[in-house]
């Protein structure tokens, strides 16, 4: 009979303490957000017309020309991606070193656009996508040529350069308005595909009251950013807010999206700063090592809200190998919600709590982490449940022993 007494007992104290155990807890609850960003590219071509009875068509070479005459050669630009300035160089050549060949001052037709400084004419006006300029219209043969120039050959080349008009102003006033900016060659096929900026769209994560749940609008934070060219600064921010009635903390990480290595390489050329009401969190290439795990962005009371700001920068010296590229990371929210039915002492209101100040262990990235709340289970409540046990016991037997 002790023995089942002794079981009876044991039951009776493990109900006890689940009973009380099971009034507490936390809620919890995770969200991710893709945010994608591309990076866009300049892309000219240059083509040479002529005039044919009154129409233009392409230039045919070679041609055979008598002194003074006066040929129609149209050099023409296009732009087929990104607004840019253009420059162009003309080079002259001939067979006969000895004798006088043809020169700028010999082209004909250009406009008071274009503005010569050095070897180079620039073009004063932006070039935008889709628009084309008229570099001359003709050469003219000298005059003074005698029959000693009749066999010579004649060549002349005409050389296009481009350069972004995103974050970048020439100075038409210096003897080289680009100055020392390197001209590489474009390597990417024409596409025309340019992705431009929409309408602003306000960024959330929202621990809904209704919902009860992790509501993040939209799905790519990144979404007002547009393409990135080099030296381009993005900023923008999204406001995370609690509706439900209980105190929350919110956390937040990065994950990478499975993707190509050029792609991963991309993350790491581009600068990423985020802070929560005003206090950084991390500094460093939007690859984010250091975030993934996860930081608190702080305790929130019921209808309280605060705002994280994120400012993502393309180094100006990104070359064109990284042009037309797109690249995409995972941004996650969870949230950790006090869920009790009995009476609780509140959370405190609180702002992230940053550590002292210390130098930089030399790594570039810097991560400056908030506390954590850990899960602090009541231990009063189980020393409770404890001692309420041991009576309940005791009691069950004297009541017992005595009946």
């Amino acid at each position: 009979m002790r023995i089942r007494k002794k079981t009876v007992i044991a039951a009776a104290a493990a109900a006890v303490i689940a009973g009380l155990s099971g009034t507490y807890g936390y809620f919890s609850d995770v969200i991710s957000v893709t945010n994608r960003i591309s990076t866009g590219d300049v892309d000219i071509s240059l083509a040479e017309y002529e005039l044919l009875n009154g129409q233009e068509v392409l230039y045919v070479n070679p041609k055979t020309v008598l002194p003074g005459e006066t040929v129609s050669k149209i050099p023409r630009i296009t732009n087929h991606a990104h607004p840019c300035w253009i420059r162009t160089e003309i080079t002259c050549e001939s067979d006969q070193a000895e004798l006088q060949g043809l020169s700028s001052d010999d082209i004909l037709g250009i406009s008071e656009k274009w503005v010569k400084k050095g070897d180079y004419y620039y073009y004063k006006d932006v070039l935008d996508r889709g628009e084309t300029v008229t570099f001359f219209t003709a050469l003219e043969i000298p005059r003074q040529w005698t029959e000693i120039h009749e066999l010579q050959n004649l060549r002349i080349s005409i050389r296009a350069d481009a350069i972004q008009a995103a974050n970048f102003q020439p100075d038409f006033t210096a003897m080289s308005p680009w100055g020392n900016q390197e001209i590489e060659l474009c390597i990417h096929e024409e596409n025309g595909e340019v992705i431009s900026k929409t309408e602003k769209t306000e960024l959330s994560v929202v621990f809904c009251g209704s919902a009860h749940k992790l509501i993040a609008v939209p799905d790519d934070f990144f979404v007002n950013m547009g393409t990135a060219m080099p030296g381009d600064v993005f900023q923008d921010s999204a406001e995370i807010s609690n509706t439900t009635g209980n105190p929350a903390e919110i956390f937040f990480h990065t994950g990478i999206v499975c993707q190509r290595e050029d792609r991963m390489d991309l993350l790491k050329k581009l600068r990423l700063t985020i802070a929560m009401n005003g206090n950084t969190l991390y500094t460093g290439n939007l690859h984010a090592e250091q975030l993934k795990e996860e930081i608190s962005l702080g305790v929130f009371q019921p209808g309280a809200k605060g705002t994280l700001d994120f400012t993502v920068s393309v180094p100006s010296e990104l070359k064109n190998e990284y042009a037309l590229r797109d690249t995409a990371v995972k941004w996650y929210f969870t949230v950790y919600e006090e869920d009790s039915k009995t009476a609780v002492t509140p959370i405190p209101s609180g702002s992230l709590q940053r550590p002292a100040d210390s130098e930089n262990d030399g790594n570039e990235n810097q991560l400056i982490s908030a506390v954590k709340t850990a899960d602090e289970t009541p231990i009063l409540m189980f020393l409770c449940a404890a001692i309420l046990s041991i009576i309940t016991g005791a009691t069950v037997l004297i009541v017992q022993k005595r009946g």
